[in-house]
């Protein structure tokens, strides 16, 4: 006659119980959150986007039922971005015209940071009219693809190029963008923002803003998220001291609420410091871009950040080397 185990058959019924939990809370995360190949990027002003992989939002779901610390948040932030130019020119010739190509050394370490954050120097379109600018850039269409197929999450258009073929060009991108599954920020001075494992970041870029308008939307963004990223293009171009015009400006930004400034447009590394239990990097230099006329400007900065507990935990630069193919190399 067969014996009855009712301890082990209540463990039997917990252990199904819960797997079942486990399944259907993936699902549920799956259909609401969604992959970076599925990111619409229509995050809109003080609005929250969703950006994790499926991967990611299981891996939260699973620590929110068995009750695990948080999970470290990791953020990665380069430099300039330019796909024009000479650098066409080596995707065409080198790359077979796949605008992955720039990024074919670096896309792995790149696409493990939870977000990941450059500036874009000029319009990704085929739309607008050259404006006449000195340097006037334009990205083929297909850079889009390249700049998701490396892992970018968010990406700044607030700079001295994002205009140079009109406002038609500037919504092609950002049109282009969002289809990619990235999130661009800096048409105008509201945040973006971006919720991962329940912290929430916002992104402000800015570009010739005037100080009264930082110091609102700092403070508007600190109001609405856990941690407030702040972007500048500013700066002298091939100068490796920021200015006082940098430190005036970044002081306040951190001073009015932000974690971390950002800097971009020298086009070469400049200091990383702490100020006011804030984090200012004034430039992290060239990211790809075609200005092989030095090693300063072949090389760049990406800064790591941790985030625990909803605060900033470590902070670690890295210097990339740009190659005679205009590829960034792995960070060292």
């Amino acid at each position: 006659m067969l014996s009855f185990d009712r301890t082990g058959f209540i463990f039997l019924i917990k252990f199904v119980a819960l797997f079942a939990c486990l399944v259907f809370l993936t699902k549920i995360g799956a259909d609401f959150m969604f992959s970076p190949s599925e990111r619409s990027g229509n995050a809109i002003s003080a609005g929250e986007a969703n950006i994790s992989s499926q991967n990611k939002n299981r891996m939260a779901m699973v620590a929110a039922v068995l009750n695990t610390p948080d999970p470290v948040i990791r953020l990665g932030f380069v430099g300039d971005i330019m796909l024009g130019r000479k650098v066409k020119e080596s995707i065409l010739k080198n790359g077979g015209g796949d605008f992955r190509y720039p990024f074919e050394k670096i896309y792995r370490s790149l696409n493990e940071y939870d977000i990941l954050f450059g500036n874009l120097e000029g319009p990704i379109s085929d739309k607008g009219r050259d404006l006449g600018s000195l340097y006037s850039f334009r990205m083929d269409p297909k850079a889009a693809e390249g700049l998701a197929f490396a892992g970018f999450d968010i990406l700044s258009l607030a700079n001295n190029h994002i205009g140079d073929w009109g406002e038609e060009a500037i919504d092609d991108t950002a049109l282009r963008l969002e289809r990619a599954g990235i999130v661009s920020v800096g048409r105008d001075y509201s945040p973006k923002i971006l919720n991962i494992h329940g912290v929430k970041i916002a992104f402000l870029a800015f570009f010739n803003a005037p100080e009264a308008e930082i110091k609102k939307s700092v403070e508007f963004a600190k109001l609405n998220a856990d941690i407030v990223v702040a972007s500048f293009h500013f700066g002298d171009e091939y100068e490796k001291a920021p200015n006082k015009f940098q430190k005036k400006i970044a002081l306040l930004a951190v001073d009015t609420g932000a974690n971390l400034v950002i800097g971009h447009h020298p086009h070469i590394i400049q200091p990383i410091e702490e100020y006011n239990g804030g984090y200012i990097a004034y430039s992290l230099g060239n990211f790809v871009f075609d200005q092989d006329f030095s090693e300063d400007t072949m090389r760049g900065a990406l800064l790591e950040v941790e985030l625990s507990d909803k605060r900033i935990a470590r902070i670690e630069s890295k210097t990339i080397v740009i190659n005679e193919n205009f590829q960034p190399t792995q960070p060292r």
